[in-house]
Protein backbone atom coordinates (compact mmCIF):
# COMPACT_ATOMS: atom_id res chain seq x y z
CA UNK A 1 0.00 0.00 0.00
CA UNK A 2 1.05 3.51 -0.59
CA UNK A 3 -0.15 5.59 1.70
CA UNK A 4 -0.35 9.75 2.07
CA UNK A 5 -2.38 12.10 3.91
CA UNK A 6 -4.56 15.07 2.72
CA UNK A 7 -3.27 18.18 5.04
CA UNK A 8 -4.49 21.95 5.83
CA UNK A 9 -2.18 24.23 6.93
CA UNK A 10 -2.98 27.23 8.69
CA UNK A 11 -0.55 29.91 9.24
CA UNK A 12 -0.05 31.86 12.43
CA UNK A 13 2.77 34.32 13.57
CA UNK A 14 4.34 32.13 15.86
CA UNK A 15 3.31 28.52 14.55
CA UNK A 16 1.30 27.12 12.05
CA UNK A 17 -1.68 24.42 13.13
CA UNK A 18 -1.78 21.18 11.14
CA UNK A 19 -5.16 19.43 10.37
CA UNK A 20 -5.26 15.80 8.58
CA UNK A 21 -8.53 16.17 5.93
CA UNK A 22 -8.49 12.53 4.16
CA UNK A 23 -6.61 10.01 4.08
CA UNK A 24 -5.13 8.69 0.34
CA UNK A 25 -4.02 5.09 -0.74
CA UNK A 26 -3.00 2.92 -3.30
CA UNK A 27 -3.03 -0.50 -3.42
CA UNK A 28 -0.33 -1.91 -5.37
CA UNK A 29 -1.73 -5.39 -5.82
CA UNK A 30 -5.46 -4.88 -6.93
CA UNK A 31 -4.00 -1.41 -8.40
CA UNK A 32 -7.27 0.69 -6.88
CA UNK A 33 -7.18 4.21 -5.70
CA UNK A 34 -8.79 5.11 -2.99
CA UNK A 35 -9.73 7.73 -0.16
CA UNK A 36 -11.22 7.41 3.13
CA UNK A 37 -11.64 9.21 6.66
CA UNK A 38 -12.67 12.38 4.92
CA UNK A 39 -13.07 15.52 7.35
CA UNK A 40 -15.66 17.81 7.41
CA UNK A 41 -14.31 21.25 7.39
CA UNK A 42 -15.89 25.05 6.87
CA UNK A 43 -13.82 26.49 4.24
CA UNK A 44 -12.19 23.14 2.26
CA UNK A 45 -14.17 20.39 0.77
CA UNK A 46 -11.44 17.90 0.92
CA UNK A 47 -13.19 15.65 -2.07
CA UNK A 48 -12.22 17.62 -4.94
CA UNK A 49 -8.66 17.51 -3.64
CA UNK A 50 -8.82 13.89 -3.29
CA UNK A 51 -10.15 13.74 -6.89
CA UNK A 52 -7.40 15.86 -8.24
CA UNK A 53 -5.01 13.62 -6.19
CA UNK A 54 -6.24 10.49 -8.35
CA UNK A 55 -5.91 12.29 -11.39
CA UNK A 56 -2.73 13.10 -10.99
CA UNK A 57 -1.76 9.54 -10.07
CA UNK A 58 -3.14 8.16 -13.22
CA UNK A 59 -1.54 10.57 -15.21
CA UNK A 60 1.82 9.80 -13.57
CA UNK A 61 1.35 6.20 -14.15
CA UNK A 62 0.55 6.26 -17.65
CA UNK A 63 3.03 9.27 -19.21
CA UNK A 64 6.74 9.16 -19.11
CA UNK A 65 8.29 12.02 -17.10
CA UNK A 66 10.74 14.59 -18.31
CA UNK A 67 13.77 12.40 -16.90
CA UNK A 68 12.34 9.65 -18.94
CA UNK A 69 12.10 11.60 -21.92
CA UNK A 70 15.47 13.50 -21.65
CA UNK A 71 17.32 10.07 -21.34
CA UNK A 72 15.26 8.47 -24.59
CA UNK A 73 16.57 11.71 -26.56
CA UNK A 74 20.08 11.16 -24.96
CA UNK A 75 20.66 7.93 -25.98
CA UNK A 76 18.91 8.89 -29.74
CA UNK A 77 21.34 11.76 -30.44
CA UNK A 78 23.68 9.74 -28.94
CA UNK A 79 23.59 7.04 -31.54
CA UNK A 80 24.08 9.35 -33.96
CA UNK A 81 27.25 9.96 -33.43
CA UNK A 82 26.47 13.11 -32.63
CA UNK A 83 28.98 15.65 -30.86
CA UNK A 84 27.68 18.96 -28.50
CA UNK A 85 29.06 22.25 -30.19
CA UNK A 86 28.63 25.44 -27.97
CA UNK A 87 26.43 25.74 -25.10
CA UNK A 88 22.84 24.67 -24.87
CA UNK A 89 21.36 21.42 -26.99
CA UNK A 90 23.71 22.33 -30.00
CA UNK A 91 24.81 18.78 -31.86
CA UNK A 92 26.70 18.48 -35.24
CA UNK A 93 25.43 15.14 -36.51
CA UNK A 94 27.08 13.36 -39.63
CA UNK A 95 25.02 13.57 -42.67
CA UNK A 96 24.62 9.96 -42.81
CA UNK A 97 22.62 9.57 -40.11
CA UNK A 98 20.15 12.02 -42.07
CA UNK A 99 17.50 9.91 -41.90
CA UNK A 100 17.54 8.84 -38.34
CA UNK A 101 17.88 12.90 -37.59
CA UNK A 102 14.63 12.98 -39.30
CA UNK A 103 12.75 10.24 -36.88
CA UNK A 104 14.27 12.22 -34.32
CA UNK A 105 12.71 15.71 -35.45
CA UNK A 106 9.23 13.95 -36.26
CA UNK A 107 9.43 12.25 -32.77
CA UNK A 108 9.96 15.77 -30.80
CA UNK A 109 7.11 17.29 -32.61
CA UNK A 110 5.11 14.40 -31.58
CA UNK A 111 6.12 14.88 -28.24
CA UNK A 112 5.01 18.92 -27.97
CA UNK A 113 1.54 17.70 -29.71
CA UNK A 114 1.05 15.16 -27.12
CA UNK A 115 2.58 17.48 -23.77
CA UNK A 116 0.43 16.94 -20.85
CA UNK A 117 2.27 20.26 -19.17
CA UNK A 118 0.30 23.12 -20.44
CA UNK A 119 1.49 26.58 -18.70
CA UNK A 120 1.15 29.82 -20.23
CA UNK A 121 4.78 30.38 -19.88
CA UNK A 122 6.58 27.02 -21.08
CA UNK A 123 8.38 27.36 -23.93
CA UNK A 124 7.44 24.26 -26.62
CA UNK A 125 9.52 21.87 -27.54
CA UNK A 126 11.15 22.74 -30.87
CA UNK A 127 13.83 21.04 -32.93
CA UNK A 128 15.43 22.39 -36.02
CA UNK A 129 18.24 21.21 -38.13
CA UNK A 130 20.55 23.23 -40.15
CA UNK A 131 22.75 22.07 -43.26
CA UNK A 132 26.88 22.54 -42.31
CA UNK A 133 28.98 24.12 -45.15
CA UNK A 134 31.87 21.48 -45.53
CA UNK A 135 34.76 23.91 -45.88
CA UNK A 136 38.23 23.87 -44.06
CA UNK A 137 37.19 26.63 -41.68
CA UNK A 138 34.23 25.01 -40.62
CA UNK A 139 36.27 21.55 -40.45
CA UNK A 140 38.44 22.79 -38.22
CA UNK A 141 35.89 24.19 -35.79
CA UNK A 142 34.40 20.65 -35.78
CA UNK A 143 37.73 19.38 -35.49
CA UNK A 144 38.06 21.44 -31.93
CA UNK A 145 34.30 20.72 -30.93
CA UNK A 146 35.24 16.64 -31.45
CA UNK A 147 38.31 16.81 -29.61
CA UNK A 148 36.28 18.54 -26.26
CA UNK A 149 33.18 16.05 -27.06
CA UNK A 150 35.15 13.01 -26.76
CA UNK A 151 37.64 13.51 -24.24
CA UNK A 152 34.72 14.63 -21.52
CA UNK A 153 33.17 10.85 -23.03
CA UNK A 154 36.85 9.28 -22.47
CA UNK A 155 36.66 10.52 -19.09
CA UNK A 156 33.45 9.07 -18.14
CA UNK A 157 34.56 6.00 -19.51
CA UNK A 158 37.61 5.61 -17.75
CA UNK A 159 35.83 6.39 -14.42
CA UNK A 160 32.75 4.08 -15.19
CA UNK A 161 35.33 1.21 -16.08
CA UNK A 162 37.98 2.05 -13.69
CA UNK A 163 35.04 1.63 -10.89
CA UNK A 164 33.89 -1.62 -12.47
CA UNK A 165 37.43 -3.07 -12.27
CA UNK A 166 38.10 -2.09 -8.88
CA UNK A 167 34.80 -2.80 -7.40
CA UNK A 168 35.25 -6.97 -8.58
CA UNK A 169 32.26 -6.74 -10.65
CA UNK A 170 31.38 -10.43 -11.08
CA UNK A 171 29.11 -9.50 -14.68
CA UNK A 172 30.60 -10.31 -17.60
CA UNK A 173 27.38 -9.35 -19.43
CA UNK A 174 28.25 -5.38 -18.39
CA UNK A 175 32.04 -5.81 -18.89
CA UNK A 176 30.94 -6.73 -22.66
CA UNK A 177 28.74 -3.52 -23.06
CA UNK A 178 31.41 -1.25 -21.90
CA UNK A 179 33.89 -3.24 -24.51
CA UNK A 180 31.34 -2.81 -26.96
CA UNK A 181 31.28 1.01 -25.85
CA UNK A 182 34.74 1.63 -26.21
CA UNK A 183 34.57 0.11 -29.99
CA UNK A 184 31.91 2.23 -30.80
CA UNK A 185 33.60 5.36 -29.43
CA UNK A 186 36.70 4.21 -31.44
CA UNK A 187 34.31 3.77 -34.87
CA UNK A 188 32.96 7.33 -34.02
CA UNK A 189 36.67 8.79 -33.76
CA UNK A 190 37.14 6.88 -37.25
CA UNK A 191 34.52 7.98 -38.87
CA UNK A 192 35.27 12.05 -38.01
CA UNK A 193 38.75 11.13 -39.38
CA UNK A 194 36.62 10.96 -42.98
CA UNK A 195 34.24 13.85 -42.36
CA UNK A 196 37.34 16.53 -41.09
CA UNK A 197 39.26 14.70 -43.72
CA UNK A 198 42.38 14.36 -41.14
CA UNK A 199 43.85 12.04 -38.45
CA UNK A 200 42.77 12.88 -34.90
CA UNK A 201 45.75 11.97 -33.57
CA UNK A 202 45.83 14.27 -30.39
CA UNK A 203 43.62 11.76 -28.55
CA UNK A 204 46.27 8.64 -29.15
CA UNK A 205 46.90 8.62 -25.95
CA UNK A 206 43.45 8.82 -24.08
CA UNK A 207 42.53 6.19 -26.81
CA UNK A 208 45.60 3.61 -25.97
CA UNK A 209 44.96 3.80 -21.93
CA UNK A 210 41.29 3.40 -23.10
CA UNK A 211 41.94 0.26 -24.85
CA UNK A 212 44.09 -0.74 -21.59
CA UNK A 213 40.97 -0.90 -19.56
CA UNK A 214 38.82 -2.70 -22.42
CA UNK A 215 41.54 -5.65 -22.40
CA UNK A 216 41.58 -5.91 -18.81
CA UNK A 217 37.68 -6.07 -19.28
CA UNK A 218 37.99 -8.53 -21.73
CA UNK A 219 40.26 -10.38 -19.63
CA UNK A 220 38.24 -10.41 -16.66
CA UNK A 221 34.74 -11.52 -18.50
CA UNK A 222 36.06 -14.47 -19.77
CA UNK A 223 37.41 -15.94 -16.74
CA UNK A 224 33.97 -14.93 -15.01
CA UNK A 225 32.79 -17.11 -17.72
CA UNK A 226 35.06 -20.13 -17.38
CA UNK A 227 34.71 -20.04 -13.89
CA UNK A 228 30.79 -20.02 -13.45
CA UNK A 229 30.61 -23.17 -15.45
CA UNK A 230 33.49 -24.85 -13.80
CA UNK A 231 30.89 -24.26 -11.07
Amino acid sequence: MISRELVKETVHEDTNEYRKLANITFNKTSKLFSYDNLVSDPFIDPLPYCMEAQRLFELYQNHAGRRQIETLLENYVDSMQAVKIGRGHFFFVPRDFAARLQVFEDFVEMLEEHNQLKRPDRDPLEVNSIYVVDDAKQRKKMTAAFYRSVRREIAEYEERVTHLIQSGSQSPKIMDRWVMRIQGLEEKKRNYENILKRELTDLDEEFTSLRYLSDELRIRAAGLRVHQKAA
